[in-house]
């Protein structure tokens, strides 16, 4: 027995010791599209090895998200649902007479712990950390125009200036089209390199420290 549990203490601890020396490669697509009559359309594929997630939402389709393993289907989850609760959510905390939301304990820490994150600074966080999180590619392809050609010149200009500052292994293509009318084509591929060991340790230490400025914020407030 006491072979047993301290075999399985090794292998746990030998299992954290890779996620936080050994990287991971992720590779990440994103496509959108928006029609001058109103149509639009969006995916985002991140593949992890033998996982594969995507989310798609469109005009007139509920969003969903659904996750392969081994090319199995294994979960598709439609979006709306959190959608609905979270408007829900907001009018209730906006209006105290208004019946409460009720969500599972799965769901009340998943809100819980993506509110105490500040999205831009986690991810300038992890930008700047080449050790936690490193972009290997990115290319970007974009075809645009506006019925305003101006505003299509501008960005055109724009897109050329970023091109030139951009590093090495980061691509942007990009294709006007000077028509009168509201367009837009857009597709992103990425191969990227995680530690996830020490993602998971900084995004802790991040949260631990976004929880303790609200705490001190709250504080002199309540005084």
């Amino acid at each position: 027995m006491t072979f047993w549990l301290l075999a399985s203490v090794a292998l746990v601890a030998l299992l954290l010791l890779l996620a936080f020396v050994v990287p991971v490669s992720l590779s990440s697509s994103l496509q959108g599209r928006a029609e001058p009559s109103g149509g639009w359309a969006v995916a985002l594929g991140l593949g992890l090895g033998p996982i594969a997630l995507s989310a798609i939402a469109a005009a007139g389709v509920a969003p969903f998200v659904t996750c392969h393993v081994f090319g199995r289907q294994l979960v598709r989850l439609p979006l709306s649902r959190w959608i609905r609760r979270a408007h829900k959510l907001e009018s209730a905390e906006a209006n105290p007479g208004t019946p409460s939301v009720t969500w599972s304990r799965l769901e009340h820490s998943i809100a819980r712990f993506f509110r105490a994150l500040d999205p831009l600074e986690t991810v300038l966080s992890w930008w700047e950390k080449e050790r936690i999180f490193q972009v290997r590619s990115l290319v970007v392809d974009v075809e645009y125009s506006f019925r305003d050609v101006a505003l299509t010149g501008r960005i055109l200009a724009g897109l050329y200036v970023l091109s030139a500052v951009l590093p090495e292994h980061w691509q942007v293509n990009h294709t006007p089209s000077w028509e009168y009318e509201d367009r837009l084509s857009l597709a992103v591929d990425g191969r990227f390199r995680i530690w996830p060991g020490r993602l998971l340790l900084d995004l802790a230490g991040f949260v631990l420290k976004q929880r303790s400025r609200a705490r001190q914020s709250a504080e002199p407030a309540s005084e």
